[in-house]
């Protein structure tokens, strides 16, 4: 695996995940792509009995493409407001953005 992975977790009330999704696919999802992030993968992981975490799992070629990425996305108010719908009904989000290093297979870094 190569590049950077990036994975977004919200924290929401379960009743509302499906509708977020939903969002989610029809305002942010479009210009991510246009902003070259692939999401590889989406789950839905339930937290407590009324809550829910979406990860997403996305993926960008390499470091630079993540900061271009960035920038472009402060550059769109769409991605603001996005963001702060979602604050408004997320109990936490958070993103980490991950970059692989060298592995030997033996349990030591390369």
């Amino acid at each position: 695996m190569s590049g950077v992975q990036i994975i977004d977790t919200v924290v929401l009330p379960g009743d509302q995940v499906a509708g977020w999704l939903r969002r989610w696919r029809a305002d942010y999802l479009p210009g991510a792509r246009d902003r070259g992030m692939v999401a590889e993968r989406v789950w839905r992981g339930w937290t407590g009995p009324d809550t829910a975490a979406v990860r997403i799992l996305w993926a960008l070629p390499d470091s630079g493409s993540f900061f271009a990425a960035r920038a472009a996305s402060g550059r769109d108010p769409r991605v603001a407001e996005f963001w702060a719908r979602t604050d408004e009904m997320a109990l936490s989000r958070d993103r980490q953005v991950l970059e692989p290093v060298g592995f030997d297979g033996e349990g030591g870094a390369a």
